[in-house]
């Protein structure tokens, strides 16, 4: 959603609708996209496929504003590649990992003087894209209605976390997890998960009614 997959119009998703919304505010600003599409939290803090690591690019800009957008990768990837059945010890194992990840992002970002906001989720397993195209076959044929279930909890306790580190690091939460953007048709691109011009309108908007009190 970050690198801004799926959107034609040539303005760059919402970092790029983001940066016109600022600017109006404080001219002259810059903003610098890290995201990469397919990349969990992990690979935020590592780098993947010979790519640098985000972390380590956003604190060598020196951002003064950060905005973390993470887990949607972490989620699919536990549930379409896990254990089969899923199993609690490994959803417990995926929460360890995320809350470490999500406290040595935040930890870093707030240490090296940004102001940072992070989005909670929605729920994934309520997108589109599990049926899409068609529902003999899927998007991720791995992820099982019960996988789809699971899910829907799962992504509550990556909020959870998301929330209580937030309030540790001083991090302002940005409310994604309520938004109609994900599952109406009007808003998403034709692959049923991410947005669309209109979403990533949308998106931007959201994250700028929270930022520009800061700026």
């Amino acid at each position: 959603m970050t690198e801004g997959d799926c959107d034609d119009s040539g303005l760059g998703g919402y970092p790029g609708r983001l940066q016109k919304l600022i600017d109006s505010l404080r001219p002259g600003t810059h903003t610098l996209n890290l995201g990469r599409s397919g990349w969990t939290s992990t690979d935020l803090i590592d780098g993947q496929g010979g790519q640098p690591s985000e972390l380590t690019q956003a604190i060598a800009a020196h951002a003064n504003v950060a905005l973390v957008w993470i887990g949607s990768n972490d989620l699919w990837y536990l549930y379409e590649y896990g254990p089969e059945p899923m199993t609690a010890g490994a959803e417990q194992a995926d929460l360890a990992v995320y809350q470490a990840n999500i406290d040595r992002i935040l930890r870093q970002l707030t240490g090296h003087h940004a102001t940072v906001f992070i989005a909670l989720l929605d729920d994934q397993s309520k997108r589109p894209v599990v049926a899409h195209p068609d529902p003999t076959e899927p998007a991720f044929p791995g992820t099982t209605a019960a996988d789809l279930a699971r899910m829907s909890a799962h992504v509550k306790a990556y909020n959870y976390i998301i929330r209580r580190k937030a309030a540790q690091y001083k991090a302002v939460a940005v409310d994604f997890s309520r938004t109609t953007i994900f599952t109406s048709a009007a808003t998403l691109c034709s692959d049923g998960n991410h947005p669309n011009a209109a979403g990533y309108a949308r998106i931007a908007a959201i994250w700028f009614a929270a930022v520009k009190a800061r700026l």
